[in-house]
């Protein structure tokens, strides 16, 4: 499967936009009230959506003839690119781990 680069690019853009977003307007909220911040992929997931929908992308023209289901694709990638965004860059504990791991793993091989 090859995607058209440029549009890669595009949704890699509204990835990052939309994780940007969420940390700067919908966390503050969770963290002032005490909500589970469990439910922050669905804001995601409909910011990406919505710049999906605006912008027309597909990610995956080539391969899907429809081009709705094209376009919900498209923004599941995007809002879910979002969230390992947001895991990988506001949770640096966790990518610390994932990184402990691999020298572990690198440790034992060699």
């Amino acid at each position: 499967m090859e995607f058209d680069i440029t549009v890669l690019g595009v949704v890699i853009g509204v990835m990052v936009l939309a994780n940007r977003l969420v940390a700067a307007l919908v966390t503050p909220l969770f963290d002032k009230y005490g909500w589970d911040k469990f439910w922050l992929m669905y804001p995601a997931w409909v910011l990406a959506g919505v710049f999906v929908w605006f912008t027309g992308l597909n990610l995956f023209a080539a391969f899907i003839p429809n081009e709705l289901i094209g376009k919900i694709l498209t923004a599941i990638v995007a809002g879910g690119g979002s969230n390992l965004l947001h895991d990988l860059t506001d949770k640096p504990d966790n990518l610390a781990a994932v990184f402990n791991m691999l020298e572990d793993e690198d440790e034992a091989v060699g």
